[in-house]
């Protein structure tokens, strides 16, 4: 890619706005000068790009399930469990479009300007297409195994290729040696954790729908045991010190908050993919407030109301017209921590000398306020993409 000059009406970031008028030296993938255009000066034999609105840096999607992208939207009409044996069960038997899928998140991805994605893969051929695409991504192996199918799942963490990350689906559906296994490999860990009350009955009593779930299923046995303590404290427990992502954590109290903040985790929370379930009330403000790393994330389009993009974006917006959230800490959350809590430079999503993960420019958008308050995809000045 060649050296430009990108020239708009405003730069920001998370910090605010940098510069407005902006003025941007690329070379490449790497910024070399920001500021005004006063202070950036002209560049000899270097062609200008004007952007009539605000240029901001590339998104961090923390957690995203791209092969999940093939049916699209869904309407939630019943319970989770007949969400996850109707809807997402068949997905995950039926791989013949396994590709396809997947390139339509990652597609959906860029499309939603998000260049870094932290993505939760059901096989390993999944994660295998996203690690190879254009995209700079975090996959994370998904490993379910409790009870008589713990030794399975286990070997499979012992065999992962090193170039993947792991995720221990979740407290109902995986052991505690399974949890052990994944947070001792020397992997990124990512969980799904708190996700909903019956998690924590079954957590903590061996009792309710996950029960009935597992059965259904066919993978329920005599010999899953109960953690016999709230699913949080639990995997903090079998953590340690090691730094993992935990998305969702709908269901937290007081009590938590401190944990959470003494520990390594950091929080992905999924905003339109928890509305979509119906949970309400996530203490994401309590969070930030006692020091916590929450970013953002999507979960799979089929929770989504964006057919044509997969972005935090959109949940940044909803977040900002529902909970009233201050736009700075918002775009703080969609970028730098997710690029924390994925173990990647975040300054790939600030706009500073360096690499830069993209810029996306959205033409008569002025203002942070304007972003949020506007419907708008963005359109890439600057892309990972080539």
């Amino acid at each position: 890619m060649p050296r430009f000059l990108l020239h708009s009406e405003v730069i920001a970031d998370y910090r605010g706005v940098i510069a407005s008028p902006g003025a941007i030296l690329l070379d490449g993938n790497c910024i070399d000068a920001i500021g005004t255009p006063q202070e950036v000066g002209q560049v000899d034999g270097v062609a200008i790009t004007q952007i009539n609105g605000l240029v901001t840096p590339s998104f961090v999607n923390a957690h995203s399930h791209l092969d999940l992208s093939g049916g699209g939207n869904v309407t939630f009409e019943n319970s989770f469990i007949d969400w996850l044996i109707d809807v997402v069960r068949p997905i995950r038997v039926d791989t013949s479009q396994l590709r396809k899928d997947v390139q339509k998140g990652i597609d959906l991805s860029f499309a939603g300007g998000c260049a870094i994605v932290g993505d939760i893969a059901g096989t390993v051929q999944a994660a295998e297409i996203v690690d190879a695409s254009e995209l700079i991504s975090v996959s994370f192996v998904e490993v379910i195994g409790s009870g008589a199918r713990s030794k399975e799942a286990i070997e499979k963490v012992e065999t992962l290729s090193e170039k993947f990350s792991v995720t221990p689906h979740a407290p109902y559906t995986c052991s505690k040696e399974v949890y052990k296994a994944c947070f001792n490999s020397g992997k990124k860990v990512s969980t799904h954790l708190s996700e909903s009350k019956a998690e924590i009955e079954f957590a903590q009593f061996r009792e309710g729908e996950f029960v009935e779930v597992m059965e259904r299923m066919g993978v329920w046995d005599e010999t899953i045991e109960t953690y016999g303590q709230h699913p949080i404290e639990a995997i903090l427990e079998i953590a340690g010190e090691q730094q993992f992502v935990s998305a969702h954590l709908n269901y937290v109290e007081d009590v938590h908050l401190a944990q959470i903040a003494q520990s390594n985790m950091s929080v992905a929370y999924c905003p339109r993919a928890s509305a979509y379930f119906g949970h309400v009330g996530h203490r994401w403000k309590d969070m930030i407030d006692a020091g916590i790393n929450v970013a953002l994330g999507t979960d799979s389009l089929l929770c989504l109301d964006t057919p044509s993009r997969i972005s935090v974006l959109d949940d940044m917006r909803l977040l900002y017209k529902r909970d009233g959230g201050d736009a700075s800490v918002l775009f703080e959350m969609a970028t730098v921590n997710g690029a924390l809590a994925l173990g990647i430079e975040p300054s790939l999503v600030t706009l500073t000398k360096g690499e830069t993960a993209g810029l996306l420019g959205y033409e008569g958008i002025n203002s942070m306020a304007a972003l949020f308050e506007s419907d708008k995809a963005p359109e890439w000045a600057i892309s990972s993409k080539t």
